[in-house]
């Protein structure tokens, strides 16, 4: 019977226990720096497609919502005309590029990005293959696995952070960070698959083999404050949430997406301080118990 990469990535969030430590606690900051750019929260809005379907204005009304709450917002696979116009509202953002066998027109885009004042951009390596093994093209631009060499050529084509996404591997990390790239992002990309690792174990094995110094955002699944707490515990420096944001954008636009993120925030801020953590950077892993 084939598992659910979703139900993997529950089980492995619900299977730790929280222990807090309430003396000699103090309030906390969730205040962090990603991408060169100071954030109020490590909450970071996940890319999606299809904003205009869920409320009017789009990604650019998603984008102020981001900015409401003091957090990055990403995008999946957009237009360079469209991704500009998001850029504008202020949020500091990413586009996630799919990884065309055409490198120059990755290339394009990411040139284009850095020169409008993105944040960021991030590939995602693992939309290569189908069910049956062969590959995906993306309306008629064939798809390929990038190598190392090709990894290298983007980190170098523009000053602009580069975060492969779609890594569950130790050997992909370390791939990804022998060729320059400025962090990883892991995931499972939206159950794509069954039977992979879930993004919370992988995390932990990474963040082990690459040290303190190499940037983690980790998304699949998080739900709750609770939920990114254990992950940072773990060693990520950012989380991404996407799922949770489509109904209340849907309801309430901009407004709704602000205090959704800001809510869970404040369920981090409450788990920071309950264990004595002064801000983000300073989590004791032990607090973080196997059921």
């Amino acid at each position: 019977m084939l598992k659910s990469s979703d139900e993997l990535q529950r089980a492995a969030l619900d299977s730790y226990a929280i222990a807090w430590r309430h003396l000699e606690s103090r309030e906390a900051t969730t205040a962090c720096t990603l991408f060169g750019r100071a954030l109020e929260t490590p909450i970071l809005c996940g890319g999606m497609a299809h904003y205009d379907k869920l409320h009017e204005g789009g990604a650019v009304a998603f984008a102020e919502g981001a900015k409401a709450a003091g957090t990055s917002m990403w995008t999946g696979m957009s237009s360079d005309e469209d991704h500009e116009k998001l850029i504008a509202v202020g949020a500091p953002a990413g586009r996630i590029i799919k990884p065309f066998a055409d490198h120059e027109r990755v290339i394009a885009h990411v040139r284009h990005d850095a020169r409008c004042g993105a944040a960021a951009w991030a590939m995602d390596i693992d939309h290569v293959y189908k069910k049956d093994g062969s590959r995906y093209d993306f309306f008629g631009a064939p798809l390929e696995s990038p190598t190392r060499a090709v990894l290298e050529a983007y980190v170098n084509c523009a000053p602009l952070p580069f975060f492969p996404k779609g890594v569950v591997s130790v050997r992909d990390a370390v791939l990804c960070a022998e060729a320059g790239c400025a962090g990883v992002i892991i995931s499972h990309h939206q159950n794509m698959f069954p039977w992979t690792v879930p993004p919370l174990r992988a995390l932990r094995e990474i963040r082990r083999e690459l040290g303190g110094n190499f940037t983690i955002l980790i998304d699949s699944d998080f739900e709750t404050g609770y939920d990114v707490f254990k992950a940072l515990a773990f060693g990520a420096d950012g989380v991404f949430v996407a799922r949770p944001l489509v109904s209340v954008f849907r309801e309430k636009g901009a407004e709704g997406v602000a205090e959704h993120i800001r809510a869970m925030t404040d369920e981090l801020r409450c788990c920071l301080a309950r264990t004595a953590s002064p801000d983000i950077r300073h989590i004791d892993p032990d607090v973080i118990v196997k059921l």
